[in-house]
């Protein structure tokens, strides 16, 4: 009877062992998948932001061409030119 008792005793700690150490694989897998998706996302958020940042700048760059005409008249007196002081070159390109 005590050998019997024994041999259950072991089978079960041997299967209770190996239950808590799938378990802990399992875990351990997912932590890692996780810790992979937030590095990803991480290097997703820095690359959109830096694109955000170059595209504020081209906006921020680019002038209608009716600011540009509003500017040139305003702030340097210029205006737009009569049709006979328009003169045409060719290239010889």
């Amino acid at each position: 009877m005590r050998h019997l008792n024994e041999t259950l005793f072991r089978t079960i700690s041997l299967a209770f062992s190996a239950v808590v150490l799938i378990l802990f694989l399992l875990t351990t897998i997912d932590t890692a998948a996780e810790r992979d998706k937030r590095g990803r996302l991480a290097r997703e958020v820095q690359e959109l932001s830096e694109e955000n940042d170059r595209l504020r700048i081209q906006t921020q760059r680019k002038l209608s061409t009716a600011e540009i005409e509003r500017y040139a008249a305003e702030c340097l007196g210029m205006q737009q030119a009569a049709p006979g002081q328009i003169v045409y070159l060719e290239s010889l390109d």
